[in-house]
């Protein structure tokens, strides 16, 4: 997990999953954090020249709203059902550019990426079977990416960033809540979004309708950092 400015939340993505019966054991994590909070920014480390060499996203800089997050304590998750099952997985790479001072949220810019090939549910028939043709596709279409428009105010240290998500490249609008709190040097974010896998083409042939494994998926994110 790399840069990012917490509302990675974009972030994230329709995690759709498809083969075996056994519910892995996954991550426990704040998923009833899932709402909104005050925004700040969250950036990696890499040089915006080291960034593009890698085919990452461009660096902002370090600035007042850039943020850099504590991966021992950050994930981005999802959570779907197989056979009427609930399974949990995460996504172990992304990289993430935001931009966001609740003062002037007219300037706010969030851009995830994440890497569509680090889907781990702790399922190996079911990990083996996502980065395949019939749901992440990962060979042809590696990355999703989320990038916003807007960022609004919804409450009190509640947000919403209102952009587009791309899986196989298939884009959607997409709006992500999310809460944002800030206690001196340190920020922490979570959101909660449910995608609906097919809207994205995630799940083909046996799998394109939700018989076997359920077509919403319920992406949610946990962000800390400091600055």
């Amino acid at each position: 997990m790399t840069r990012l400015t917490l509302v990675i939340a974009g972030i994230a993505l329709a995690a759709a999953c498809g083969a075996s019966d056994v519910e892995p054991a996954t991550p426990t994590a704040a998923e009833a954090k899932s709402a909104p909070e005050a925004g700040a920014s969250l950036e990696k480390t890499t040089s915006p020249e080291a960034a593009e060499a890698e085919g990452g996203l461009p660096n902002g800089g370090a600035a007042a709203g850039t943020w850099i997050v504590d991966k021992a304590t950050s994930w981005v998750g999802f959570t779907g059902t197989q056979t009427g099952k609930e399974f949990r997985g995460r996504f172990l790479a992304y990289d993430a550019a935001i931009e966001l001072d609740p003062n002037n949220l007219a300037a706010a810019k969030i851009e995830v990426e994440i890497d569509m090939t680090s889907a781990k549910t702790g399922d190996k028939q079911r990990d083996d079977a996502l980065p395949g043709k019939d749901w992440f596709a990962a060979a042809a279409f590696p990355k999703a990416h989320f990038r916003s428009r807007d960022v609004f105010a919804t409450g009190s240290g509640t947000y919403e960033a209102r952009g587009s998500l791309t899986i196989r490249e298939v884009t959607r609008d997409l709006a992500l809540p999310f809460r944002l709190s800030i206690d001196g040097n340190r920020a922490s974010a979570d959101g909660m979004v449910v995608l609906v896998r097919t809207d994205y083409g995630v799940g083909q042939g046996e799998f394109a309708t939700g018989e076997w494994v359920g077509l919403d998926v319920k992406v949610s994110f946990h962000i800390e950092a400091t600055r």
